[in-house]
């Protein structure tokens, strides 16, 4: 007998089994109710005895009728109790959230969107002012030249909330948030999986809107976001639209301005310090991704309106994020920078891009101010004095040193670096060492612990002495060979 009709034979007997106990496959089982139906309950067959021939006795039959709870006489409700029927508390999500589905009979989604007035403010900050970020502050806070050509007006604005934060393929983002510029206006779309087979609908319409974007601006997107919604378009095999797009990611941006004031960097602490931005009705963001599950198994949608709320803040966030970093890196004499924590970034900021001439000027406008913490102060000399060196401004640069080591003669960084400069600059080796010893004899009666960079100005005296040793061996007391103005 061929394996084909082999298993022909044995489907049927099965088919046959399935057909005399009321049985169902899981197949035939619908993944989630729609909303108002149940779960299709399967048909049985009361007490009636399966005909003679049959693959079980009548004893076994019964019996495994009870087991499987299939007998009419105790047969159990195919319905839930009333506290968890699907039915009870089942609210749709257009009840909740002013939206439609978007689709076609067999492939849809919902969708939520709105338009904000380009006055429309968060916290202190217009949704307006993104709309006149230039490329030449994005690039700088992201560290990135190829954000020179930044167009608010092609940008998006993007956030997901997700099943979990692990990605990988068992991830699915279940909200997707695009935000853009029109004529007129601000528009979020929120697009909202209400089960996981609306995810084809969804992605479709992700890569028709996302087609002509030209950069992506997120919060943290660019490990997170952007590389969970590439692999979601990959199991699906459709091209991921935003391969060739460029991203501002946020988060970076932020931590080189606020950090070192702030520490904490979330975006909720972020808008409360920077924006001045206080949220109503909010719902914590771990608690999303239950929240969401929680709505599969009940259906439910009402305890999903604060999840939109969280979601729709996060993005209209990001806008006046950007536009009010703009303001503040282009505002002249740094003007809207309050802090000089925040101050002495900007000239941090301007070093790490290597725009050494405006470091210098925003070091020097910091060091002009007054009651800057000690601690600040000599981070800024640091920052000037390098700046100097990296512009090729070395008569700037001594002066910086000079400067820094009269200020706070205990600094090992500032002796190390003006012994340098009389050392191989002015060929002053005298200078250089009594730098050293001057700064190593402070630093041993205020019994600091010596770290690297004490150590290392340790090593600069001894080769120092070492070399002004073998020039006195060589041509005796002669200062002229020892020092040369």
């Amino acid at each position: 007998m061929r394996y084909s009709e082999f298993m022909s034979d044995d489907k049927k007997e099965l088919d046959a089994l399935k057909a005399k106990l009321g049985l169902i496959s899981a197949k035939d089982i619908a993944s989630k109710p729609e909303t108002g139906h149940t779960r299709p309950r399967p048909q049985t067959h009361g007490t009636s005895e399966p005909k003679e021939g049959g693959l079980l006795s009548s004893a076994m039959a019964q019996q495994l009728r009870a087991r499987l709870g299939l007998n009419t006489e105790s047969a159990p409700s195919a319905s839930p109790p009333p506290d968890t029927h699907p039915d009870a508390t089942a609210t749709p999500i257009e009840t909740v959230v002013d939206g439609a589905c978007v689709g076609d009979e067999t492939s849809s989604f919902f969708c939520m969107r709105k338009h904000y007035p380009l006055d429309y403010l968060i916290g202190d900050i217009p949704l307006s002012a993104a709309l006149k970020c230039t490329g030449k502050e994005i690039a700088l806070s992201a560290c990135d030249d190829t954000l020179l050509g930044f167009d608010s007006k092609r940008a998006c604005f993007m956030d997901t909330e997700t099943t979990g934060l692990a990605g990988g393929t068992g991830t699915v983002a279940f909200l997707v948030g695009m935000g853009y510029f029109s004529e007129t206006s601000f528009v979020l779309e929120q697009c909202f999986l209400r089960d996981y087979d609306d995810e084809p609908a969804m992605l479709e319409y992700l890569a028709e809107r996302l087609a002509d974007v030209a950069t992506v601006v997120s919060y943290n997107g660019k490990s997170f976001d952007l590389p969970l919604l590439r692999t979601r378009f990959v199991q699906h095999r459709t091209p991921f639209p935003l391969e060739g797009a460029g991203h501002y990611d946020l988060v970076h941006a932020v931590r080189r301005v606020w950090k070192k004031r702030l520490q904490n960097c979330s975006l909720g602490n972020i808008e409360k310090e920077v924006l001045g931005l206080r949220r109503h009705g909010d719902v914590p963001g771990f608690l999303i991704p239950q929240l969401w599950l929680n709505y599969l198994d009940t259906r439910d949608a009402r305890p999903l309106a604060p999840v939109f709320y969280h979601h729709e803040m996060d993005i209209l966030s990001l806008v006046a994020l950007a536009g009010h970093l703009t303001q503040v890196l282009s505002a002249k004499d740094g003007a809207s920078l309050r802090h000089a924590e925040d101050q002495l970034s900007v000239v941090r900021l301007y070093f790490k891009n290597k725009q050494y001439e405006e470091a210098i000027a925003e070091a020097q406008r910091f060091l002009d101010a007054s009651r800057i913490p000690d601690a600040l102060r000599r981070e800024c000399f640091a920052l000037l004095g390098q700046a100097c060196k990296r512009a090729g401004h070395f008569e700037d640069m001594a002066g910086t040193w000079t400067q820094m080591h009269e200020e706070f003669p205990g600094d090992p960084f500032a002796a190390a670096e003006l012994a340098k400069y009389r050392e191989h600059q002015q060929r002053d080796y005298a200078a250089a060492i009594l730098i050293c010893k001057e700064t190593l004899a402070i630093l041993e009666a205020e019994g600091m612990p010596g770290d690297f960079s004490v150590s290392a100005l340790r090593g600069r005296l001894a080769r120092l002495e070492r070399k002004q040793a073998r020039l006195t061996e060589k041509y005796g007391d002669n200062d002229s060979f020892l020092t040369r103005d």
